[in-house]
Order: C-alpha cells, then structure tokens, then sequence
C-alpha cells in the first residue's frame, strides 16, 4: 500500500521539517515532494555520520537516497540551485536525482535585488523577508508578458526576449507603481546591480545547467514510488492568508491546502500521515510580532547553526511554547483536509530544553519536568486536537533520536 506522510512547520518555521522530512524518508523507494515556497526555505539535516547540510533546492530526504520532486507551487532559483548542487557534489559526493514541474514559476536576478533593496529601505518596518525575491517572483509573474517558468527556459530566443523586457520595462514599473521609486532613488549598489548587463547572460548561464540536471515531468510522478514525503516550507502563522499577520507573512500556503490539490489530482489511494512540527520552545527568525517574546534564549543550551543573524531577518527570536497558538493554527489547517489521515505532533529541540519546560496553557504560564513532557502535551493536545494520532519528541539532530509518546502507534 503506498504511504503518504506530509510534514508542516506548526508556528513561524524553523521547527526541524528537514530532520522530520530525513525520517521519513529513510525508506526504500522515496519520493521527496517540494510543494510550496522555495531558495529561501533551509532545511538542515544531520545524519548519524555527522554530515550536515541545509537544503534548499533539493529536498531534505536526500542523505537518505530519496529523489526529489519540485511541484508546481515550488518557485525556482537557478543560481541557488547550481549553487547547492555543486556543494552536494563536492562535499558529499552525492549527484542528487530532481524532477522538476515544468510550471513552477523561475526567480530572476532582478526579483532579488528589489526584494533585498526594499526590505532595507522599510527599516524598522521592515516585512521579515529572507531577501530571495519569492513574493516579487509571484507578483510579477501576475504578467504573462514577463512571467517565467521552468517550460520557458527550454526555449533560448523567447527567453531572452522575455528577460529584456523585465529588464528594461517590468523592473522600472513595478518600483514606480507598487513603492513610487525610480532606480536613481535607490541605493548606488542595488542601482549598479539592478542595472548590470551580465545579469542576462548570468540567468541564462545558470537556466541552462538546471535543465541539464534536472528532469521536467508533472504530478504523474507521484504514482511512481511507494512512499511520497511532502516537505512544506516555513509554517502555518506565514500562510499568505493569515490575516491576523500580514504583512509578516509569505507568498505560499503553508499548510496542507497544496498538498491536498495534488493528491486529489491524481486520486490519490492509500495511507496518509500528517506531521505538525513545532520546536520544545517558540521561535521566529524576522519582523513581525511576537506574543511574550523573551529577550534572550529560553534555554541556555539552545543552539542552532543555520538561523544565524543576517541583514534581512536580524537574529532568531525566541518565546516559550504556546500550546493556544500551536492548536488554534493546527485546528485552521486541518479544515483543508480532504482524505482520511492520521495527525502526529512532533516537537524537536527536547535535548535543548532545561529539566523545567516552560508553556503556556489556556494563557497561563506553567512548567513541567523534561521527562514528563510528552505525557503533559498528550493530555492537552489530545482533547483539542481533530483526529490526533500521537505526539513524538526527538532529543537529537540526528534520525535515530525520536521518541514516540504511544510506543505500540510508533511513527505511522
């Protein structure tokens, strides 16, 4: 019977999807699915061997030998993807197999350099973005004139044809109409970038050696491999309709709504197990409000590698775990749930924790022991939760070190 596991950050991201996404794929014949957002989304995987890598392009079950599949909800960046590529060949000698849909949308040079230059003019108003370009992408693909997906980039002339007229109409149209700007008004770095004339002959340089390594095919794929792995990208509170945040959120559903759209295109027939990550603790990496944000880390043994401080999203920001939210966003999303499925929580970071874990319940701040952590979850979650299966915790950054609460339910 073929198995479907679907694997969404609960809060703001950064919840440990690449590790949950490395289990689950840690079986014959994998297909790791990609169905939302795109180069900004990192996914770190440890494996018991100590390789380390973030995955952006390629999907996070790729130490484990699954092949990846970019769906057309994935927004392509061909530099980010030679990029990454080469690094999987070098470091780790691994030549990744990826299907790509040949309508997922492309990011161009210029997507990037407004996206960056923006966010830094918004100053303390600032969005969060990661600076990548994935909203500018969406927006200007709104044009057919100047929209670009995977299929354009099998054809040179036409492609050429289209970046021209981003380059020399889209780009000065949309600083005008969308943030009243000229390119004089910018920065003189992003004025000398935005202008470049290699940037042309840069995209076609990285266009062509990501049609030669990749395979354009649609969802037909899925029906090909007996355990499909759906990676989602960032979490449930960045939904592009969570109105409560916007603007702090992205341009994607982050939830099971794309999902949903592909299984049910293919009629789907199996079992599906849906997995909602969130850290032992709350953080959020970017601009936007934070409810009881704490000043500094929680737990002094806190560590993480990959959300480091950088221009766009300034440091990872940290609360304590709030089961009100983590049920309210859970309870939102599972209304987009159209086949039977099995619901997991999974919290990540428990060996980062204190003896203490502090949580708020019912907007109460509480605390339990470590070891009696699962058992609290369980007792909370279990009677506010839909359809809730079990609850697992990993105590590691490895695949080996996953605790589930039922022990007899197991992963799936």
């Amino acid at each position: 019977m073929k198995r479907c596991s679907i694997v969404i950050g609960s809060l703001w991201g950064d919840e440990g999807k690449g590790h949950m996404t490395d289990i689950l794929c840690n079986s014959p014949k994998s297909l790791n699915v990609r169905f939302n957002g795109g180069a900004q989304a990192s996914h770190t995987v440890v494996t018991p061997d100590n390789k380390r890598h973030a995955f952006r392009h390629f999907g996070a079950g790729t130490f484990a030998g699954a092949k990846t599949y970019l769906s057309e909800y994935f927004i392509v960046n061909t530099g980010a993807f030679s990029k990454e590529l080469r690094e999987l060949k070098e470091s780790f000698n691994i030549i990744p197999c990826e299907f790509v849909n040949p309508d997922c949308l492309v990011t161009t040079p210029w997507d990037v350099y407004i996206n960056q230059v923006i966010e830094i003019l918004r100053g303390e108003n600032r969005h969060g973005s990661c600076g990548f370009g994935i909203n500018e992408t969406v927006e200007r693909s709104k044009f057919k004139k100047y929209k670009i997906t995977v299929m354009d980039l099998l054809f040179k002339d036409r492609l050429v044809k289209k970046l021209l007229a981003i380059q020399n109409e889209y780009v000065q149209m949309r600083l005008k109409k969308e943030y009243n700007l000229t390119i004089s008004d910018l920065p003189i770095e992003y004025q000398k970038l935005i202008t470049d004339k290699d940037n042309i002959d840069m995209f076609l340089f990285y266009a062509e050696e990501f049609i030669e390594n990749v395979q354009i095919l649609g969802d037909v794929i899925i029906s090909k491999y007996d355990n499909i792995v759906f990676e989602g990208a960032q979490g449930l509170l960045l939904d592009q309709n969570n109105v409560e945040y916007f603007p702090h959120v992205t341009t994607s559903n982050t939830g099971i709504k794309n999902v949903m759209s592909i299984l049910s295109d293919r009629d789907f027939k199996g079992a599906i197990n849906i997995y909602y990550m969130s850290r032992c603790y709350i953080t959020k990496h970017g601009a936007g409000p934070l409810k009881r944000e704490l000043m500094g880390k929680p737990y002094s043994k806190i560590t993480d590698l990959t959300n480091v401080p950088n221009e766009y999203q300034g440091a990872l920001r940290f609360g304590y775990l709030d089961f009100d939210i983590l049920i309210n966003e859970i309870n939102k999303d599972l209304k987009n749930l159209i086949y039977p499925a099995k619901i997991n929580i999974v919290f990540t970071c428990l060996d980062q924790v204190d003896e203490y874990i502090k949580y708020f319940e019912c907007g109460k701040q509480k605390s339990i022991k470590n070891d009696k952590f699962l058992e609290t979850a369980w007792r909370i979650l279990d009677a506010k939760v839909k359809k809730l299966y079990n609850i697992h915790a990993t105590n590691g950054m490895t695949r080996d070190n996953i605790i589930s609460y039922k022990k007899n339910r197991g992963l799936f």
